[in-house]
């Protein structure tokens, strides 16, 4: 899987960068609990990289410096692009508003060219409007820079109202205060929708991010057992059983709250994460099938044609057509 990068500006906020360091944490967590118990364990081949300028070390929010992994001129075979959030400088009219960099412009249009996710929060906002990726969006505006974006760039659609805008393939974030909603909806949209669903339970957070979070805690704590073993298989009776209720039950109230059952969930996530595989990897389909559980190929083309309405190889061609199909902005 490509990486997940994090840009991290001049006094960029410890927090920012540490929402995404600790959700692709969580992820390889998971990853591990899986592989741990597969007859096929493969390890994940993307990082987290903290990338700045230069590539020299950043300094924080507060004074302390970290360690970059490179600057903006390295090769990147990058997912998602997060743009921490960061404390600006103050222009002399009053208003809040970050430096023009204009290198940085040219990187971040490059790196939407090739088809990599942008996500950018509080201040971070300003260099993706700067790099015309917002241009047509809604776009999710921190309150104290909305008077210079209105006069920077008047033909945006500035919305005072709305915290975030993650509709599109440039995501924008206007509170830090809701990093990890944020960080949450871009690893869903990066990755695939179950990893944010996943980081929502593992955060105990109510995301409205299209996410299906069940209100019954029972069936929260199965989806967690569940996502834990999905690429086994599991018995249905050991999970009843890991949650002190009948099979009866489990069923009853996993149906109530999700409109499926266990065993169903649990192929909708193999699905899943054969998708992200076939997107991301150039592993072949009888190897992504036995990686995410599956023992038997014909069963596994059957099951993805039935999710997806056509064949793993299809998928993975038309993927790669949409992808050579972006342009990049003017």
């Amino acid at each position: 899987m490509p990486d997940i990068v994090i840009y991290a500006a001049p006094q960029a906020y410890a927090a920012s960068l540490g929402c995404v360091l600790d959700a692709y944490a969580l992820i390889t967590e998971v990853h591990q609990a899986n592989m741990s118990s597969s007859a096929y364990p493969w390890r994940m081949v993307s990082r987290t990289r903290i990338l700045t300028r230069d590539g020299g070390p950043v300094l924080l929010a507060g004074g302390r410096a970290l360690a970059a992994d490179g600057g903006i001129s390295a090769e990147l075979d990058a997912r998602l692009i997060y743009l921490a959030a960061f404390h600006p400088g103050i222009v002399e009219d009053g208003h809040a508003c970050p430096p023009f960099d204009p290198g940085l412009n040219d990187w971040l249009r490059r790196q939407r060219a090739r088809g990599a996710i942008l996500a950018g929060s509080g201040a971070s906002v300003w260099p993706l409007a700067k790099a015309g990726l917002l241009d047509g969006e809604t776009v999710a505006v921190e309150p104290r820079f909305a008077e210079a974006f209105r006069r920077a760039f008047p033909r945006l659609k500035i919305d005072p109202l709305q915290a975030m805008s993650t509709a599109a393939d440039v995501m924008t974030c206007a509170s830090p205060a809701l990093e990890r909603e944020f960080v949450t909806r871009a690893f869903a949209r990066a990755i695939a929708p179950g990893v944010g669903e996943w980081l929502t339970l593992r955060w105990g957070e109510a995301v409205e991010a299209g996410i299906a979070v069940p209100q019954d805690p029972l069936v929260q704590r199965a989806q967690l057992w569940i996502r834990e073993r999905y690429t086994t298989n599991f018995r249905i009776q050991d999970l009843a059983a890991s949650l002190s209720v009948s099979h009866a039950t489990l069923i009853r109230r996993f149906r109530q709250a999700m409109g499926a059952t266990p065993r169903a969930y649990a192929q909708g996530l193999r699905i899943q994460a054969a998708c992200m595989m076939l997107r991301e990897t150039p592993r072949s389909v009888s190897n992504i099938a036995a990686l995410v559980g599956y023992s038997d190929l014909p069963t596994f083309r059957e099951v993805f044609r039935a999710h997806l309405g056509q064949a793993p190889a299809n998928y993975r061609m038309a993927v790669r057509a949409r992808r050579t199909l972006v342009k990049t902005p003017p």
